[in-house]
Order: structure tokens, then C-alpha cells, then sequence
């Protein structure tokens, strides 16, 4: 921290404690008192604004400790090398801020491939970061190790950490033409410890391309999901997190990568071109409970790989897991299912369009401990010239009950060659240019009738979603009050925009 300003604050609080002492008798019984309150005030943090305004201003405080409130001022259009990795925590009350001021170009820290990241926040807590451009490669296509924009690295401590707020940043040009799932734009990871967690952690508004790695990604190696009964419990899990409104393209694994938490709520992201230089699906979960992932929009996984190249999955170790109201559209299939420790999966109010291989891709044949998997209300619409399969790669479906989707193919499509699946069951779905799954009990053979299929578009509105009104039902459609919904509470129900399903008169399909 800046010495003059140290010794010009110690000077002007003496001078303070002085002249109020001299203001009283020395009898007084509130002297003591006074005197204890003004130490106490004089001693603590007085929360300061830095101006980051040159390369010299930047490389004073890039290693500095903050104290609560601080307020940390990067100037529009300047330019920074080096990485940026302070010190301090924030309070409840008073976070610490890392901010953009000014007009023109965003200020841009610059890490060259050099440092491990453009921020780096270690084992640090109530720290907002927003309004940066970072970058961090040295130009070249080559791997040039584990490197991230920012970077939230909790280590060997034991702790809760709280409120990590990372906002409106733009993070491009990570690494090199390389893949990896421990490097890449913006990860929080906790390590070396046993009992450590992390609360109130917020990913939102980024821009994030060109990425070397994963997009988004958390991990911790001290959490754990409770699996069973026979389990001690769930352990460490993270609470409160909130990834939205994000838009990554490009990365060499996948775009959003979540882990290890409660309750999360992972929505408005748009997942696109993932997994250019190794296959992954573009936003999965793993080792989560209770997990929302909705109105995102994942597209453009695409490759010649057999395995792990469809907008969404529902990966190991997860419960409690939905995915739901979102859209997928030119991948390779739509979501991925795991069948090694996955229990309770929904799958509801989806719109696929035009997935150039298939709809749903089951985990490895030989792994059988996934269970009860809901998939109800998706429409899925494939254009002509496209030969998909529903399950494809012959993988075999396991413990899944399809009820009340419409499977639509311009193209005369196939089920797969082990359809037939592991206590699977179909009931009133609507099939067209595909044979009705054998054991659908009540199949609804026929044109749906969609108002305006096949042109939703790409990078959609994620709020309105205007432009996918084309799946609407026309009047006289067959879909219409045909679903059946079974097993689910009614109360909570929402179709794809957002409209209260009535279970006695509910469509066939993700729209109402």
C-alpha cells in the first residue's frame, strides 16, 4: 500500500484523537469511552479508491492487500500487462470492487501466455469484478499450460468463501488452439482442502471467446453429493450459485462446465461452437443436487467423434437434476444422459432444432445405475436432409419414461439399433415421419401442425424468445389438449414461454 498515504492517515487521525481529548475535562467519565470508540474507528479500514490509469499504476497495486470497500478503477482505454492479483477480503457490508471508469475502449489486461491468469483472486472473499477485457495467450496455436482470464483459486483453506461477483467481462483469446477442462475463461476452483465451500457466487453478463479450455467451469475436491441412503451425507456443496446471461463461443472443450453445488441456477447462457479440440458436451452438470439449467441456447457442436457432442447433458453423480425451457439446435444431438449415478433427471419444455445425428444420447452400454429419467413436453423438429436417429451411436436407453413429446423429422427417421432400451416406456408422444415407438401405449400419429417451424434462428432473445413462436401449435393441430401429465406436480408447471400449464387441457409438446 501507497506510504505516504499510510503516514498522511496516521497524522490526520492523531491530530483527531488530540483535538478531541483537548476538547474535554480529563475527569470526564466519557473520556475513556470516546477515546476506545476513536481508536477503534482510526485503526479500521477507511475505504479508498485506486485509480489503475498506466502500466506503473497497474504494477504498484497488482500485488496489493486491499481492506473492505475499497474500490479498484480501471481506465477505459488503457492497456496492462501482467496479471492482476490482489490481496485482501471484503465484508458483508463492504465488498471490494474492481470496476471500469471512463469512456472508450474497455480497459484490457493483457497476460501474454505468461501468467497463470488476467485476475487472480486466492483465497480471497466479497470481491466484485466487472467491466474488463482480458486476455492471456502468447499468439501462438500452441498449449501454453493450465491458463484461465480470471481465476478464483481457494486453496488449503477451510472455509466458507462468499460473494464472488464476476460481471460484464470480456475474456477472449485464452491459450492457445488446445482443449482441457482445468484451464480456459473464467473457473473457480477449490483445493487442498476438507472442509471448504464456497456461497454466493454469481457469473453473469460475459462475454467469452476464443477460449483455450472450458468457458465457465467450478470444481471443488472437497464436495460431494450424498448418492444414497448409506451415504453420510452430502458434503461441502456450494450454495447460491447464479451463472446467467453469459455468451461463450468457441472454446476447445466445453463452453459451461458445473459442478459441486445446491440448488444452482445456470440460465440465459448461450453455449455456441463448443468443443472445437476435444469433445464435450456444451453445458453439462456434475456432482450436483437440485440443479436448474434453462432458457439457455446451445448450437454448433459439431465433429466426426462418436461421443459427447449435444448442447446439454446430465452427467455422473447428479440428482435432482433439470433441464428445462431451453434451446438446442445444429449439435449433434440435443442432451446427453449418463447412466453411472444419476437419479432423478427431468427433461422438460425443450425446443431441438435440426441436430444433424440424433436426440438423446445414453451413457456407456455397460454402466446401469442411473434412474428414474422424465423426459415430457420437448418438441424436436428436424429439417430435410438430415437422417437422425433418436438414440443415437447405439446407445441404449435406461429407466426413462418419455410422455407427451412431439418427434417431428421432414426426413424419414430411425429409433436406433437398441431402441428398445432398459425399462424404458413411451406413452403419448406424437410421431411424424418416424414409426411410432413399439411400446407407446396411446401414440399420436400425425402432422403437429406447427405455426412457423425450422426458423428460430441463432443467438436468440433468451428472455422473450420470440423468434421460436414458430413451434406454437395451429388450431386444429392433433397435439392440441392431448398431453397427459402424470406423476407431476401441476402447480409448478410452465410451458416453453413461460405460460401456467393447465394439466386438464395441456398440449402435446414444449408450447401451450
Amino acid at each position: 500500500m501507497n506510504n505516504t498515504f499510510v503516514k498522511k492517515f496516521q497524522s490526520q487521525r492523531n491530530r483527531l484523537i488530540s483535538r478531541l481529548i483537548g476538547n474535554r475535562p480529563r475527569t470526564h467519565a466519557r473520556i475513556p469511552i470516546v477515546v476506545a470508540a476513536i481508536l477503534f474507528m482510526a485503526n479500521a479500514c477507511v475505504a479508498r479508491d485506486y485509480l489503475v490509469d498506466s502500466q506503473q499504476a497497474f504494477d504498484e497495486l497488482k500485488g496489493a492487500t486491499f481492506e473492505p470497500g475499497d474500490v479498484i478503477q480501471f481506465q477505459h482505454g488503457q492497456r496492462f500487462e501482467g496479471m492482476f492479483a490482489p490481496s485482501g477480503s471484503g465484508s458483508i457490508d463492504a465488498p471490494i470492487r474492481i470496476e471500469a471508469i471512463g469512456s472508450g475502449p474497455r480497459p484490457r489486461i493483457d497476460a501474454g501466455g505468461k501468467h497463470r491468469a488476467g485476475v487472480l483472486l486466492k483465497n480471497v472473499d466479497h470481491w466484485e469484478v466487472s467491466g474488463l477485457e482480458i486476455t492471456n495467450t502468447d499468439g501462438s496455436p500452441d498449449d501454453q499450460g493450465d491458463l484461465f482470464g480470471v481465476y478464483v483459486l481457494l486453496e488449503g483453506v477451510d472455509r466458507v468463501f462468499r460473494h464472488i461477483y464476476l460481471d460484464d467481462c470480456h475474456i477472449h483469446d485464452i491459450n492457445g488452439l488446445v482443449a482441457g477442462k482445468r484451464r480456459g475463461g473464467i473457473h473457480v476452483h477449490v483445493t487442498k482442502c476438507r472442509a471448504a465451500s464456497v456461497d454466493d457466487l454469481r457469473i453473469t453478463n460475459n462475454r467469452i471467446v476464443r477460449i483455450g479450455g472450458v468457458g465457465i467451469g467450478n470444481d471443488s475436491s472437497c464436495a460431494r453429493v450424498a448418492w444414497s441412503r448409506r451415504d453420510r451425507g452430502a458434503e461441502n456443496l456450494w450454495t447460491n450459485v447464479y451463472v446467467a446471461d453469459n455468451f461463450i463461443d468457441r472454446t476447445g472443450r466445453n463452453c459451461i462446465i458445473a459442478r459441486v453445488s445446491k440448488d444452482a441456477v445456470y440460465e440465459r447462457n448461450v453455449a455456441a461452437n463448443s468443443s472445437r479440440y476435444d469433445t464435450g458436451h456444451s453445458i453439462f452438470c456434475f456432482n450436483t443436487d437440485g440443479i436448474r439449467i434453462q432458457h439457455n441456447e446451445a448450437y454448433g457442436n459439431v465433429g466426426d467423434e462418436s461421443m459427447d457432442r449435444g448442447g446439454f447433458d446430465a452427467d455422473y453423480n447428479c440428482i435432482n437434476t433439470y433441464i428445462q425451457y431451453n434451446y438446442s439446435h445444429d449439435n449433434m444431438w440435443f442432451c446427453g444422459i449418463m447412466k453411472r449415478r444419476n437419479r432423478n433427471v427431468v427433461i422438460r419444455y425443450n425446443i431441438s432444432q435440426n441436430e444433424r445425428k440424433g436426440l438423446y444420447f445414453y451413457g456407456f452400454e455397460r454402466e446401469r445405475l442411473a434412474e428414474d429419467i422424465h423426459i415430457y413436453n420437448n418438441t424436436h423438429f428436424t429439417r430435410k436432409g438430415l437422417h437422425v436417429q433418436v438414440f443415437p451411436e447405439n446407445r441404449t436407453p435406461l429407466n426413462t419414461r418419455f410422455e407427451n413429446n412431439v418427434f417431428y423429422f421432414e426426413d424419414e427417421a430411425t429409433w436406433g439399433k437398441n431402441a428398445s432400451g432398459i425399462n424404458t416406456t413411451f406413452q403419448n408422444n406424437l410421431y411424424f415421419n418416424i414409426n411410432p415407438y413399439p411400446a407407446d401405449e396411446s401414440p399420436v400419429l400425425a402432422n403437429p401442425l406447427f405455426e412457423n417451424p425450422g426458423r428460430a434462428g441463432t443467438n436468440v432473445d433468451l428472455t422473450k424468445m420470440k423468434s421460436l413462436l414458430g413451434y406454437r401449435l395451429q388450431r386444429g393441430s392433433p397435439g392440441i389438449n392431448q398431453a397427459r401429465l402424470l406423476n407431476v406436480r401441476s402447480k409448478e408447471l410452465r410451458d416453453f414461454f413461460g405460460k401456467p400449464v393447465n394439466p386438464n387441457s395441456a398440449n402435446l409438446g414444449a408450447v401451450q
